[in-house]
Parts: C-alpha cells; sequence; structure tokens
C-alpha cells in the first residue's frame, strides 16, 4: 500500500478510521452563510486620520498616457479555500488552503520567473487542539493550527468567528512572506520594476519602508468613511482616466501610506464605485512626482478586460491571471465535498 503524501491523502485516511465517532459537517451552502456572517464586523479597516498630501485640498487630476515603459512587472494575490471538513464531538474542524503567488509579465505575457520561488502554498486543519483528537491527527501526519481557546469552549459561532480570523490572518501572512522575498530579489537585482500588490499595503511598508511597491484596493469602507462631505464629492465624481489628490492614511498600530483613488471606466455606466479604485504607497515625498506615472501605467492594464469576473471593473487583468493560475493548483470544492461525505 502506497503511504498518502499530500494532507488530502493524510485525512482521508483519518476520516475512514475515525467515521464512526466524528459527526458530519454543515453543507457547502449552510456553511457559505456561517461564514460570511461570522466574518462581518463593524470595520476592520478603521482609520486614524486622512490628510491631502499633494494639494491644498482634494481634487480631481486627469491622467494622461505618459512615454515611459510600464515598470508594473510583478503582480502578487492570493486566494484561501476554506471548510468545515468535520465535527468533533460539538466542535467545528475546519480545513483552509492557502496560497500566493507572483506572476510577472515578460513579452507581454503573463508568467512564473524561475529566478526566484513564485508560488507558496500551505493547507492544516484549523481547530482548539485541547477539545479535539490532536494527537491522532499528528500521528497521520496533518498539519495543525490552534485556536488557543480557554475553557469553557466558546460558542459555536465564536468558535466560527476565531477560524475565520485565524485563516484569514495566515493567507495575509503567507502574502507578505511572499512578498518580502521579492522585494529582496528585485532589490538585489538593482531593478527598476514595481510589485503590485493585491489590497492594503502598510503592514508591508512598516517592514520594508523603502520597497517599490504598491497596493490595489478594491474595497475601500474604512478610508471613504474618513473623508468628510467636499471629499466625497471630488472622490465619488471621478470620471474615467481621473484620480485624486493623494493623501496621507494612518491606521491604528499600523505603518502611514501614500493613497489616492484611480476611476479606471466610465462611471456612466454602473454605481458611484464603478471603476474606482484606491492605490496604496510607502511614505516617500519622490513618490509624489511619480503619482501620474503610476496612474498611467495602472490604465494601461485595464485591457484586456477581467471578465468574466463580476468585478471586472476594479480588477486588473494581470491580477485575474494570479487568480486564475492559483485556482487551478487549489484543491477543488469536489474534492473537499467528497472528503466531508466520509463523515
Amino acid at each position: 500500500m502506497v503511504s498518502p503524501t499530500t494532507t488530502l491523502q493524510r485525512l482521508r485516511l483519518y476520516l475512514r478510521q475515525n467515521q464512526s465517532r466524528l459527526r458530519a459537517a454543515p453543507t457547502q451552502a449552510e456553511q457559505l452563510d456561517m461564514l460570511a456572517q461570522a466574518q462581518q464586523s463593524p470595520d476592520d479597516y478603521s482609520v486614524a486620520s486622512l490628510r491631502v498630501v499633494e494639494h491644498a485640498e482634494m481634487r480631481a487630476v486627469p491622467v494622461c498616457p505618459v512615454p515611459q515603459p510600464n515598470a508594473l512587472k510583478h503582480f502578487l494575490d492570493g486566494i484561501q479555500r476554506q471548510r468545515i471538513l468535520y465535527y468533533d464531538g460539538v466542535v467545528p474542524v475546519f480545513y483552509a488552503y492557502l496560497s500566493a503567488v507572483v506572476r510577472s509579465r515578460v513579452d507581454r505575457k503573463m508568467c512564473c520567473l524561475p529566478q526566484t520561488a513564485s508560488l507558496m502554498q500551505r493547507d492544516a486543519l484549523y481547530a482548539p487542539l485541547r477539545y479535539v483528537d490532536a494527537q491522532g491527527l499528528r500521528q497521520q501526519g496533518i498539519p495543525l493550527r490552534d485556536l488557543e481557546v480557554g475553557e469553557p469552549l466558546p460558542p459555536h459561532p465564536a468558535l466560527i468567528q476565531l477560524a475565520a480570523n485565524r485563516i484569514s490572518n495566515d493567507r495575509e501572512i503567507l502574502e507578505r512572506e511572499l512578498a518580502e522575498r521579492w522585494i529582496d530579489w528585485l532589490s538585489e537585482q538593482s531593478s527598476e520594476d514595481w510589485l503590485v500588490v493585491d489590497g492594503a499595503i502598510a503592514e508591508l511598508v512598516r517592514i520594508i519602508p523603502s520597497a517599490k511597491v504598491i497596493g490595489l484596493a478594491k474595497t475601500s469602507v474604512g478610508v471613504e468613511r474618513a473623508l468628510s462631505p467636499e471629499q466625497m464629492r471630488v472622490v465619488y465624481g471621478l470620471r474615467k482616466a481621473e484620480r485624486s489628490s493623494v493623501f496621507a492614511v494612518a491606521r491604528p498600530g499600523q505603518a502611514t501610506v501614500y493613497s489616492w483613488f484611480l476611476r479606471l471606466h466610465d462611471p456612466t455606466k454602473g454605481s458611484l464605485l464603478y471603476g474606482l479604485l484606491r492605490v496604496e504607497t510607502p511614505v516617500d515625498e519622490g513618490i509624489l512626482s511619480h503619482v501620474d506615472t503610476l496612474s498611467a501605467w495602472i490604465l494601461e492594464d485595464r485591457v484586456p478586460l477581467a471578465v468574466p469576473d463580476t468585478r471586472y471593473d476594479r480588477l486588473l487583468y494581470p491580477m485575474r491571471d494570479c487568480e486564475q493560475y492559483l485556482r487551478a493548483h487549489a484543491p477543488s470544492v469536489a474534492q473537499l465535498e467528497a472528503l466531508a461525505q466520509l463523515v
């Protein structure tokens, strides 16, 4: 008999050996609803201060094409797949797969460069280990992540919230580790290329303040709440290929970053937020002279459209390429469903 080599194979063996004492998990549809409720929070990205640094007050700035070749060459994104796989007694046991990739543009084609690691993958079971069969799982070589709860056992919704938060946090750490590796590598090469990261970069900037990195945020609830009514009118009134003034964003416990809004597509075709992207960069006075160039390069990546993704108006095609690549390497929903059906 061939020994199991992957986490999913080891889980299959464990579940077959223990199916009589374990309890089945909710259906995939029920879990999506549970996770959606658990992940609702007042505002994970609350803003301590927002200060315009480019002009006397917030204004709209037209962005024109630039002659410089596009130096946004490397794009980083990550995904996570998670499911309650089974219950050990009344304790939900989550399986989570996390991955991140850097895809690079070479001769107008997206690829993974062989010079340095481009793909990072991790998977594990997430549970309060003192309340489950941790010893049996370890004997099978299954990676575990402890939710570290005390006594008494927290209620079921709290366990779902803890697991969801821990999985999301581990994904952020994975993406940050890959970003740090790439920033170091680009620095060693004395490269003028930029790394483009999906989402906020404040934590990354805190670790590497001089990084040639920009973050692209498709949603900006915390920042939007910090805008004054006059600033809102400017931001929501941006037309296609216009940007806002640069402003500094400070969040509790995080590094300050420079940021601006950029309208990728004609807003008359959708809502106020249609095509509205927010860019983040490290705080560097020299950045202010590059804002128009960076914005022009981002606008170049509006085409081809990232369809059929429903977020195509704010999702650059290279980022969609990253997501497609990661999904192709991830365990399928059918694989996880088949595992859950063993219980």
